[in-house]
């Protein structure tokens, strides 16, 4: 792989994100944790760890096809489907809880 002015773009991107989450988290009276995104209950979720290195890689992909100038439509509605619709899913699949009766 040969350096590109928009794989530096990218790399500067990448850190940029990094520093900001790496400051909120540190921030005194700021309510962010940067470790509740891949954290459930106290514990680390290895489901959050893999679905966010898969979000990670697949938007890695889609970067570099667009930079390449090799991003389809196909490519990007298959990216697009891939992680709205887990959304969408958790969004309208609200669970209500039925209390039974005290008789």
């Amino acid at each position: 792989m040969h350096f590109t002015v928009m794989n530096g773009v990218l790399a500067v991107g990448v850190v940029l994100i990094a520093y900001s989450f790496w400051r909120a988290h540190n921030k005194p009276g700021f309510d962010f944790n940067a470790f509740d995104l891949v954290m459930s209950r106290g514990r680390v979720d290895k489901i959050a760890v893999v679905f966010m290195v898969s979000f990670a890689a697949t938007t890695w992909v889609i970067v570099d096809l667009q930079i390449k100038d090799k991003l389809t439509e196909g490519y990007f509605l298959g990216y697009g489907g891939l992680w709205v619709t887990p959304l969408i899913t958790k969004i309208f699949s609200t669970k209500t809880e039925v209390k039974p009766d005290a008789a």
